[in-house]
């Protein structure tokens, strides 16, 4: 019983923040995706296209917290909320962040030391805002988590030419800790690099090294066949010239098993995405944007599972309500994807169109944040 009252009173504890930080200036904010998903694919019986999922859901819903102590020191804390057939009452809850920055403690101009559950920095995924509905390359692909429990230093170049990141994180991502960490005993070790040498283009490049699982049995005292040790690259380039924000990312990834003498278990994997974005704003005076997105994820090099993907996004975004700050406070959003597996680089599992699927999915997304 009392468990089942955990989500609760965290809840409550986030909300009563305000009252208990007193002078501590701050702001509490929160943002909701309601989503309308509709998925078809094929039906292995007699390869006929069959409705997978049509469903509304509570897909997220943020409340954060955001405090200054001082000109130097601030904090964030913010909550995820999500509909779930996990639990018994249809809906979960989890920590997103819990940090703390540090500015000017390190004698780095322009840099601050975060310590807590925070961002990663790798790829696009610190600064992905879901123009798309759909997840960041880095994450779609699980290369790397949103947030971990960690440590980093970041800040930005001399002349606002760009900004850098040097992590160390537990490299489970923030839905595991404690128990659940137990078979990971190295940490995550993170950098990135993102570099304006003229004002509307934008290079970068992110490097990580991480371990999955736990290299020798606590038990037998035996090495562990499925101890991996990964290395992954990502690199970026941006360009946000009037109307038009085009990004494409490239990621790899390099497993090996070094407890497989033969090496037949390593493998590599690579992608590439290319999002193109054009507001119409300037032409219609309505804050429409039209969207597109191309992914290409190749992991023929694993044998346990090999695929090639092909998926190709398209859609609308209408910002119709805005904040003081004119950033969309409601945004009402359409997505059209298909995603295809090409069936000569590709395991049996995604034989005849059986992993290939068309999904729409249309959000009503709404922001807000109030300073106390």
């Amino acid at each position: 019983m009392i468990r089942r009252l955990y989500p609760i009173i965290t809840l409550c504890l986030v909300l009563a923040i305000p009252g208990i930080a007193g002078a501590i200036q701050g702001s509490i904010g929160g943002e909701m995706w309601s989503r309308w998903t509709l998925q078809t694919g094929t039906l292995p019986a007699d390869n006929s296209t069959v409705i997978k999922q049509n469903s509304i859901a509570l897909e997220r819903g943020y409340v954060d917290f955001r405090t200054n102590f001082n000109k130097n020191t601030d904090a964030r804390f913010t909550v995820d909320l999500f509909s779930t057939d996990s639990q018994k009452d249809g809906a979960g809850l989890k920590l997103k962040y819990g940090f703390v920055d540090f500015k000017n403690l390190i004698p780095i101009p322009d840099s601050k030391l975060s310590v807590g559950l925070q961002k990663v920095y790798f790829g696009s995924i610190y600064d992905w805002d879901y123009t798309l509905i759909g997840k960041a390359p880095v994450d779609e692909y699980k290369l790397a988590s949103s947030a971990d429990y960690g440590i980093s230093v970041n800040g930005k170049l001399p002349s606002d030419k760009g900004e850098y990141a040097l992590g160390l994180y537990n490299g489970e991502g923030y839905k595991n800790y404690g128990a659940n960490l137990k078979e990971n005993t190295r940490f995550e070790i993170l950098a990135n690099l993102r570099y304006k040498p003229i004002s509307y283009l934008t290079l970068g490049g992110s490097f990580m090294t991480n371990s999955v699982g736990r290299e020798k049995d606590l038990t037998l005292d035996l090495p562990v066949l499925t101890f991996q040790e990964q290395i992954l690259l990502d690199f970026l380039m941006r360009l946000e010239k009037g109307p038009v924000n085009l990004t494409v990312e490239y990621l790899q990834k390099n497993a090996e098993f070094p407890n497989v003498t033969d090496g037949s278990s390593d493998y590599s994997a690579y992608g590439i995405s290319v999002i193109p974005i054009v507001s119409l704003k300037d032409i219609i005076s309505k804050d429409i944007e039209i969207v597109g997105r191309y992914d290409r994820w190749d992991q023929t090099d694993d044998n346990a599972d090999k695929h090639l993907l092909n998926a190709f996004t398209a859609g609308l975004n209408y910002n119709f309500m805005h904040d003081e700050k004119s950033k969309p406070a409601m945004q009402a959003q359409l997505n059209f994807t298909q995603k295809s597996y090409d069936p000569d680089e590709s395991g049996a599992a995604y034989q005849d169109d059986l992993k290939d699927s068309f999904t729409v999915m249309a959000q009503l997304k709404w922001r807000f944040s109030h300073k106390i």
